[in-house]
């Protein structure tokens, strides 16, 4: 049977916190995988999206783009990579598919906020003198960048929560405290790895809607001082 003070056991446990399979360096894994992931899908998904968003064509390349992440089983694409590129390469192939959940979101962010400023304000830029360069540099960038946000804040969301199925070909993260402890019966460590993904999620959440929220504060603050 488990209770709360299994739970609270475990968790005043310091070899349960520290070492290779410990929860601090488990969570500095799961951290390292979702953060590259991300980075690899914001290299391809940002700058697509400002330039989709820019031009105001290519909004089929954005909503396709959507349909299909929704479509694709994450376990399936998952170990298909794995099985592709080979178990010697299960980083690159565990980061690849993460990344593909991750561009989704992060396209559509970047293409809906600069898509949804209002013509007047890049007319009025242009004819100021700006370049294309400094109209997505100096307007439409800033402008969007609340929209931009929230993009990669669905991405971190996702990604995180998806970090979970690394260990199932060899990888760390906070999903192996939850595999070991199914595979030892161990419900606390369960309990212990699935409480961590969580408070992770909520703390990135929170974080990046904070930054969304100012960015899009300080947006408003331009515009009526304009």
């Amino acid at each position: 049977m488990f209770s709360l003070a299994d739970l609270w056991m475990w968790f005043a446990e310091p070899e349960n916190w520290l070492g290779r399979y410990g929860l601090l360096n488990l969570l500095g894994e799961h951290l390292a995988i979702s953060l590259s992931s991300i980075l690899l899908a914001s290299l391809l998904a940002l700058p697509l999206g400002i330039l989709i968003g820019h031009l105001g064509k290519g909004e089929a390349l954005v909503v396709g783009l959507s349909s299909i992440s929704r479509a694709i089983p994450t376990m399936g694409l998952l170990f298909a990579l794995v099985m592709l590129l080979g178990i010697v390469n299960r980083e690159l192939a565990v980061t690849l598919a993460l990344a593909a959940i991750a561009v989704p979101p992060i396209l559509a962010g970047a293409y809906s906020g600069i898509s949804t400023i209002e013509r007047s304000t890049k007319v009025a830029a242009i004819a100021q003198g700006m370049r294309p360069i400094q109209l997505i540099w100096h307007v439409e960038l800033p402008l969007a960048a609340s929209s931009i946000i929230g993009g990669l804040r669905i991405a971190f969301i996702q990604v995180v929560s998806t970090v979970v199925l690394a260990p199932l070909v060899g990888l760390g993260g906070l999903g192996f405290a939850i595999i070991q402890g199914l595979a030892l019966r161990d419900f606390a460590q369960v309990t212990a790895g699935a409480i961590a993904i969580v408070l992770l999620t909520l703390f990135g959440n929170l974080v990046l809607g904070m930054l969304q929220q100012k960015t899009r504060l300080s947006t408003l603050r331009q515009i009526r001082a304009r």
